[in-house]
């Protein structure tokens, strides 16, 4: 072995002992571009929106702009029929605004956004996850979806959807170890 090789070697296992070995392991962030931060500010946004009284212009204020919020979609007339009215028979059963916007067809619009913000940490045993014996990775975030339909300049109808905490956890298991992804090519080459 050379000698650099020995150094880097040493510097890295140095390293490992004073950082710990869980700082070494993997982490990622992956967040949708938005004026929000949070889950309760883009849920006190949307709360804001009052349907018959809201207007597109206080509506685009509020960070409802495609031009200004680059993850906002336009959703055409016929994007808002497939989606809330399908299969409806009968006026009566959709929401009024829902109605007022299907009856006005083309002066008829929405917004739709759709924001998340998700962490993946990867936490346990270093060495173990090292070698892909065992890795065990926590998710946690939000998410958070609605639609405003518009007709003409005042909103008539929204609706949300989303998760305000998640929390999950991904296992992987390899009895193997390094082996286990190379498979039956180690002996059939």
């Amino acid at each position: 072995m050379s000698y650099r090789f020995l150094v880097c070697l040493s510097l890295m296992l140095a390293a490992a002992l004073v950082a710990g070995c869980t700082a070494l392991l993997p982490k990622s962030k992956s967040e949708t571009e938005a004026p929000w931060k949070t889950f309760e500010e883009v849920k006190k946004t949307y709360d804001s929106i009052q349907p018959g009284t809201t207007t597109l212009q206080e509506l685009k204020q509020l960070g409802y702009d495609p031009f200004v919020n680059k993850n906002v979609a336009v959703l055409h007339y016929s994007d808002v029929l497939g989606k809330y009215a399908p299969n409806a028979v009968r006026d009566e059963f959709l929401e009024p605004g829902l109605r007022e916007c299907l009856q006005s067809s083309i002066r008829c619009s929405a917004f739709a956004i759709e924001y998340r913000q998700s962490r993946r940490t990867r936490v346990g045993n270093f060495f173990l996850d090292f070698i892909n014996y065992e890795r065990r990775t926590e998710i946690t975030g939000w998410r958070f979806g609605a639609v405003v339909v518009v007709v003409g300049e005042r909103v008539v109808y929204k609706s949300w959807s989303g998760v305000p905490s998640i929390s999950e956890v991904e296992e992987t298991k390899n009895p193997l170890g390094p082996v286990q992804e190379k498979g039956t090519s180690l002996f059939f080459r």
